[in-house]
């Protein structure tokens, strides 16, 4: 989440994993896609960037401060929502709603889940949903 809200998008790359599909394992986002200059890595960065606008509060800390709350760990997965990740302590929800027009609070949802990948913790899935 730091990587995000600094805007770099390598380091938030190297951190992702494509999720466990039907038997296959989570694998992680290779350097080459990270770090490469091809369409599937400024894809990446694209994306990276476009969260940025949305997870980052107004007038962020530098470095900002962010933290995850400890979750249940089931088969080396875990799973936190909006309301669980603070960036300069303010909820990730209440960042994502401060950043959108016409929604109400019950209408935004932030779900993050992670995985462990060859001893190493990923971000495997993103969720947002507003409306």
């Amino acid at each position: 989440m730091t990587a995000v809200v600094e805007d770099r998008p390598k380091e938030a790359c190297l951190v992702m994993a494509t999720p466990a599909t039907d038997g296959s394992p989570a694998k992680p986002i290779t350097e080459a896609i990270c770090g490469g200059k091809g369409p599937e890595a400024q894809q990446m960065a694209e994306q990276i960037h476009r969260m940025r606008t949305s997870f980052t509060p107004d007038q962020p800390k530098n470095p900002p401060t962010v933290k995850v709350a400890e979750v249940p760990v089931a088969d080396k997965k875990a799973t936190v929502d909006g309301e669980q990740v603070t960036v300069d302590g303010q909820t990730l929800k209440a960042i994502v709603l401060s950043h959108s027009t016409g929604v109400e609070e019950d209408e935004v949802g932030v779900r993050i889940g992670a995985a462990v990948v060859a001893g190493r913790w990923y971000v495997t899935d993103l969720g947002l949903s507003v409306g």
